[in-house]
C-alpha cells in the first residue's frame, strides 16, 4: 500500500463519511457505501481509520469539536462536514483540490509525547514504542511487517517461519533472528542492532547491507554507508532511562525535549558543557533540576512548557 494510495483511499472514505452524515437514513447511500467497501480491502482500511478518528474527536475541546465530526450532522452541510473531517485528518484545503496527510494519525499503534508502550504481537514478538511514535502492524500468511511512521521502536523478534521486516520512509530492515532499535528522524533512519543482525535495503542499490550486533547504520533513500560502532545505551529508553556519557548540554536537552511537551533550551555560553549520568524519563522535572544543580547552572522557568539553562 503506497502512501499515495493511502491518501486517495482516505480522501474517498472521508467523502463517504460526510455523505452518510448528511443522509444517515438513506438506504441507497448505505448500500452504495457497502459496495464501495467490498471493492478493495484498502477501502475497508481507510473507512476504519476515519471511524477511529471520529471517536478520537469526541474528546477534543468543544470549540474544535463543533467544527469537526462531533457536531450533529443535521446542523451541517455535506461540504462543511467533509471540510471538518479532512481538517481532523491533518489535511489542508481538500475542497480546493489538494491535501497532505500524516500517516501517524491512522497508525495501529501510537504513543503521545512522554508516553512509552510495550506489547506482545500475535507471533510473540515484543514491540516497544518510544515517545511520540506511530507504527502499523501488517501480518499475513507469508510475511510480518512493521511500518514505522514516526518516532522510535525496539523490536525483540519471536521465532517464526515468516520473515520479519521493519520499514521506514527510508528503506527496509529484515530481522535475522535479532533484537534491534529503529529511530525515524526527519532526514534519515537510524538502526541499532543489539543482538544478531539485520539486513538493510533502500533505493540506492539492490544488495542488502548486513548490520551486526553492536553496530548502527544511519541511512536515507540515497545512501547506504558502512555500519559504525553503536552506543548500545541509547536503547535504555525502553527501561525509562536516558544514559548520557560526555554529551554536550545542548544535545542532552534536545533528547530530553522528546519526552516533554514544550521547549528545553540553553544559552550559547553553556551549550558545550559536558554532561554524564543516568536520568529517569518518567520524572522530567526532577531530571532537569538534577542537571541544573550538578552543572551549577541557572534554570529559568517561565511556564511549565518553557525551561532555559544559562
Amino acid at each position: 500500500m503506497s502512501l499515495s494510495d493511502r491518501h486517495l483511499a482516505l480522501r474517498a472514505a472521508a467523502q463517504w463519511h460526510a455523505r452518510l452524515g448528511e443522509l444517515p437514513d438513506c438506504l441507497v447511500t448505505r448500500r452504495q457505501l457497502e459496495d464501495w467497501l467490498r471493492l478493495d480491502p484498502m477501502h475497508q482500511w481507510a473507512w476504519s481509520r476515519v471511524e477511529r478518528l471520529q471517536c478520537r474527536l469526541q474528546g477534543v475541546p468543544a470549540a474544535l469539536a463543533r467544527q469537526t465530526l462531533s457536531q450533529d450532522a443535521s446542523t451541517m452541510g455535506r461540504r462543511a462536514l467533509l471540510k471538518g473531517l479532512m481538517l481532523g485528518l491533518g489535511t489542508a484545503t481538500v475542497l480546493g483540490g489538494g491535501y497532505m496527510q500524516a500517516p501517524e494519525w491512522f497508525a495501529d499503534l501510537r504513543t503521545r509525547v512522554g508516553e512509552r508502550r510495550s506489547l506482545t504481537l500475535a507471533d510473540g514478538t515484543r514491540l516497544h514504542l518510544n515517545t511520540a511514535s506511530a507504527a502499523d502492524i501488517r501480518y499475513d500468511a507469508e510475511n510480518r511487517l512493521i511500518v514505522l511512521h514516526a518516532g522510535e521502536i525496539l523490536v525483540e523478534t519471536a521465532a517464526d517461519s515468516r520473515p520479519l521486516h521493519v520499514r521506514s520512509s527510508h528503506g527496509d530492515m529484515r530481522a535475522l533472528g535479532t533484537r534491534f532499535n529503529v529511530r525515524l528522524m526527519s532526514d534519515r533512519t537510524r538502526l541499532t542492532v543489539l543482538e544478531h543482525a539485520v539486513a538493510v535495503r533502500n533505493d540506492s542499490r539492490n544488495q542488502a547491507t548486513i548490520v551486526q550486533a553492536g553496530m548502527r547504520l544511519d541511512f536515507d533513500n540515497t545512501q547506504l554507508l558502512a555500519p559504525q560502532p553503536a552506543d548500545l545505551s541509547e536503547s535504555e529508553w525502553s527501561h525509562g532511562l536516558l544514559v548520557v556519557d560526555g554529551w554536550r548540554l545542548d544535545r542532552t536537552l534536545r533528547e530530553l525535549e522528546r519526552y516533554r511537551t514544550g521547549f528545553i533550551r540553553c544559552s550559547d555560553a553553556v551549550a558545550g558543557v559536558r554532561v554524564s549520568g543516568v536520568f529517569p524519563l518518567d520524572d522530567m522535572e526532577r531530571t532537569l533540576l538534577v542537571i541544573g544543580q550538578a552543572l551549577k547552572l541557572k534554570m529559568e522557568t517561565r511556564t511549565r512548557y518553557w525551561v532555559r539553562f544559562s
